[in-house]
């Protein structure tokens, strides 16, 4: 009998271990780290945005205000959107780089704040969350995604988020070509030195490229510093033990690149190891974007599709300003919205709008991805005051028929109050004093407090709007 039962006990523990070995081996899509300078000596804040298989988590999300692990919100148990998640699967911790603790969670890996979902490719995305701000008073409390940390002296500093696994060679739908079942790794340099803070980017976790064809798409970024940009591809060892797409092993003849200056991913895809028919094919590919000072990563992957001679656009409602590539400057405590349309020239074409990036306390309504042709949805944040500085979101839309396309927008947050022009944090008659002295002049530029609606002139309708917001009634001084 207990020779049966020990036979039974090491059957069920192999069992165990071959489950969490190949959830392991299906985990990891996405990496990126972004960071900016703290507001003390050696002072810095960091957020970890990362993709990983969407069912891992079923039923184990975590409720911020009683810390216990519980249902998610998501469709069949899955995690949605807004929903926080415990990462058991790779047990992902951050590590410093300067001999510290690394970073984890009450339940021992990191947490994370998800933003997007894609059930129809298993894949979910989010945010790391801060677990010193946890639990948070009350349920709808803002969630803190930001990592902060001291260092002992001014120095430059690798730190890193590596586990494993990447997709296996086989996880149908799946098969991934180059790096299959390999670690992962996302590294950052952290240099205080100077004062600098990193670029930040974004990405979808998948992106589409067509069959036995050139393949290009540009690599958003964006410093917030207003340093030059570079872009290169990572090396194995940055990417903990890797081959870029063409390099040798990788399943491809034709070595995939990146301009240094415009961020341009090129990828001659003839010749490269496809899947069997009804299977996904994934390349993984690791960018590295340089400012001079410090680097950080953009891991995600490339799925092979045939080609789709009308791919899907994203454009703006009729009569309203492109979206598109460009920088939207956000006060913070306002609300900021703007719609996002994508749709397709061949009527017979579904188009899927999704994004990436989303940052905290920002939604679209309605919750992506949704499927049609057109489809639309309307962002909408209101940034708390932990958030100034630059953030990056990028929307996609995917065809049925494999087309893809990526709206990337820079949304930079500023810390200056409209209406408050002393700068003290309060509107009163000081502030409208100012206002109306300056009146039919020009701003000083978009984050000028003065100029309330934005059209570049200072008027006595600035002043009124301003009156309206004065703390106090009858505007009376703080």
């Amino acid at each position: 009998m207990l020779k049966k039962t020990l036979i039974l006990w090491v059957s069920a523990f192999l069992s165990a271990l071959f489950i969490a070995s190949s959830a392991q081996a299906t985990h990891f899509r996405y990496g990126h780290i972004t960071w900016t300078s703290g507001t003390t000596a050696n002072a810095v804040n960091v957020r970890l945005l990362n993709a990983w298989r969407g069912n891992a988590y079923n039923n184990r999300c975590v409720n911020p205000v009683s810390m216990t692990s519980g249902a998610c919100s998501g469709p069949g148990g899955r995690a949605g959107v807004g929903d926080i998640i415990i990462e058991y699967v790779g047990f992902s911790q951050f590590t410093w780089g300067d001999g510290s603790a690394r970073v984890g969670s009450s339940f021992g890996p990191l947490l994370y704040l998800v933003t997007s979902i894609d059930p129809a490719n298993n894949w979910l995305s989010g945010v790391a969350v801060d677990p010193t701000s946890l639990p948070i008073a009350n349920s709808g409390d803002p969630i803190d995604t930001v990592l902060n940390h001291t260092y002992n002296s001014t120095g430059a500093y690798t730190a890193s988020l590596s586990s494993c696994c990447r997709i296996s060679g086989l996880a149908f739908p799946n098969r991934h070509v180059n790096n299959p079942s390999g670690s992962y790794r996302t590294e950052t340099i952290i240099d205080l030195s100077a004062g600098n803070s990193s670029p930040s980017s974004v990405q979808d976790p998948v992106v589409l490229c067509p069959i036995n064809a050139i393949c290009n798409f540009a690599i958003p970024a964006t410093d917030v510093d207003g340093d030059t940009i570079s872009f290169r591809l990572s090396t194995s060892a940055e990417a903990g033990g890797f081959r870029q797409p063409g390099s040798p092993g990788s399943g491809a003849p034709n070595p995939a690149n990146i301009d240094p200056l415009t961020g341009i991913y090129t990828w001659d895809t003839a010749g490269a190891v496809l899947a069997a028919s009804g299977q996904n094919t994934l390349y993984s590919t690791q960018v590295m974007i340089e400012d001079g000072t410090t680097k950080v990563p953009l891991d995600f992957f490339i799925q092979l599709t045939t080609v789709d001679p009308t791919p899907p656009v994203i454009q703006p409602p009729s009569n309203s300003p492109p979206i598109c590539n460009t920088t939207q400057v956000i006060t913070l405590g306002d609300t900021f919205t703007f719609d996002v349309v994508a749709s397709d020239t061949d009527i017979a074409d579904t188009v899927t709008l999704n994004s990436a990036g989303l940052p905290s306390g920002a939604f679209m309504a309605p919750v992506l991805p949704i499927t049609g042709n057109p489809v639309s949805s309307t962002f909408s944040w209101t940034p708390d005051a932990t958030q100034a500085g630059n953030f990056l979101v990028s929307f996609s839309a995917t065809s049925s028929s494999g087309g893809f396309t990526q709206c990337p927008v820079t949304l930079q947050v500023s810390a200056m109050q409209k209406c408050d022009a002393d700068g003290d944090t309060n509107i009163d008659t000081d502030d409208i004093s100012l206002i109306f002295a300056a009146r039919n002049t020009s701003a000083t530029g978009v984050n000028d407090p003065r100029d309330v609606d934005n059209d570049g002139e200072i008027t006595i309708l600035d002043a009124r709007q301003c009156t309206l917001q004065c703390d106090l009634m009858n505007c009376q001084t703080l």
